[in-house]
């Protein structure tokens, strides 16, 4: 019995994430308690999906991006977002200053 190798297609990025449609007949509730809740529930089921993609679309690139690179680019990326919110927080204590 032969097996097939596996291709780099199967292993494919996605562009978006899928999300299971499920009915969700809250939705259609007449009350607003059950409207509001059933939304909820549906916006957190869709924010955990989203993070698990999330993770999942991490990995596969790290999988094809030497250890060295992606260490380089994590780096620079934390110091360009210090450096950001050093800039933010000191025009935030300038403009602070000005009404004095």
């Amino acid at each position: 019995m032969m097996r097939k190798k596996r291709t780099a297609q199967r292993y494919r990025i996605s562009a978006a994430p899928n999300h299971e449609k499920l009915p969700w007949p809250g939705l259609k509730a007449k009350d607003r308690l059950s409207r509001v809740a059933t939304q909820a529930v549906k916006d957190a089921k869709e924010t955990r999906e989203t993070e698990l993609w999330v993770e999942k679309q991490i990995a596969r690139v790290l999988d094809h991006v030497p250890s060295e690179t992606a260490a380089t680019i994590l780096f620079r990326e934390i110091i360009r977002r210090e450096n950001r919110e050093l800039r933010e927080s000191s025009s935030r204590c300038q403009s602070g200053n000005r009404g004095l």
